[in-house]
């Protein structure tokens, strides 16, 4: 399994960053960053954030305690991965899986009349 240290690595070389760049964002000396990838040391949760906000991912993720890096917002979620989830609901009123079907069915609707004009334009 892989552990919190390997994972905050992983995103650091995905960042190419150092490991004193990496201590920067959250403001601790390179020592305790090594410390951190080794697993010797384990960072307060306000560094933990700082690490997640900085990844744009979630804590769970940096924690190994989810494989998804989603952070949980919303703004950039992808419609069909919503649908995709069980017990959706508006505003607490539950949602049946009639009501889930005919909304996807609409929203496939519309990115298909969309394809298709962006199709007309690039061949007009």
């Amino acid at each position: 399994m892989i552990g919190f240290g390997k994972r905050l690595r992983e995103l650091r070389l995905e960042n190419r960053l150092t490991m004193e760049n990496a201590a920067k964002i959250v403001g601790i000396a390179k020592s305790t960053y090594a410390g951190y990838e080794s697993e010797f040391r384990q960072p307060s949760l306000d560094k933990l954030s700082l690490f997640a906000d900085h990844y744009r991912v979630s804590v769970d993720y940096l924690l190994c305690l989810s494989e998804s890096k989603r952070t949980g917002d919303l703004d950039s979620l992808d419609a069909k991965e919503l649908f995709s989830k069980k017990h959706l609901h508006w505003e607490g009123v539950p949602l049946e899986e009639d009501e889930l079907s005919q909304i996807k069915d609409l929203l496939e609707a519309i990115t298909a009349k969309k394809s298709n004009k962006k199709l007309d334009k690039d061949m007009g």
